[in-house]
């Protein structure tokens, strides 16, 4: 990551992507800070029943009920057990504050235009990414907020209303 100092004034110009990166299941991932609310540790969580298994409950956040995704789940990743590092990032999703499960919270990385690339498209799930960026310390993708949190049945009704 490059300090502030360091850039040059084209550089400085340059649109910059600013996001909250994170480990999910050995690899880093990161979401545009604009939908970060607040990173916290864990709270207990009160299960839903016959809920999807991407979703891990309820939390009682300063009297605020928030639903929160297992996001590792969400993504097809086997689910690493909670540790020291676990943390809830909590987002704005339009009118409604979600909670998301990571393994470690790890830095805010400032991302110029060059840096981010478009996923390629032989993967399968590359709707759920808005770019991916090498970094020093190897790959970081950048999730699209929006669509992951869309659930495959609305993604379905929205398809649906377009035809």
């Amino acid at each position: 990551m490059s300090r502030p100092e360091a850039l040059t004034e084209t550089a400085a110009e340059e649109p910059l992507l600013q996001v909250v990166s994170f480990r999910l299941h050995n690899e880093v991932y990161a979401l545009d800070i604009l939908y970060v609310q607040e990173i916290i540790r864990i709270l207990p969580v009160t299960h839903v029943p016959l809920a999807a298994d991407w979703i891990a409950g309820v939390i009682n956040l300063r009297g605020q009920i928030i639903p929160l995704i297992r996001l590792a789940s969400r993504l097809g990743l086997a689910v690493e057990p909670e540790s020291r590092s676990t943390r809830f990032m909590i987002v704005r999703n339009r009118e409604q504050s979600i909670g998301l499960v990571v393994d470690e919270v790890l830095e805010v990385l400032r991302l110029s235009s060059r840096e981010l690339e478009t996923p390629p498209s032989h993967l399968a799930h590359r709707d759920y990414l808005q770019a991916v960026s090498k970094q020093e310390r190897g790959m970081v993708i950048v999730l699209d907020l929006q669509k992951v949190l869309l659930s495959p049945s609305s993604r379905h009704e929205a398809l649906q209303e377009a035809l």
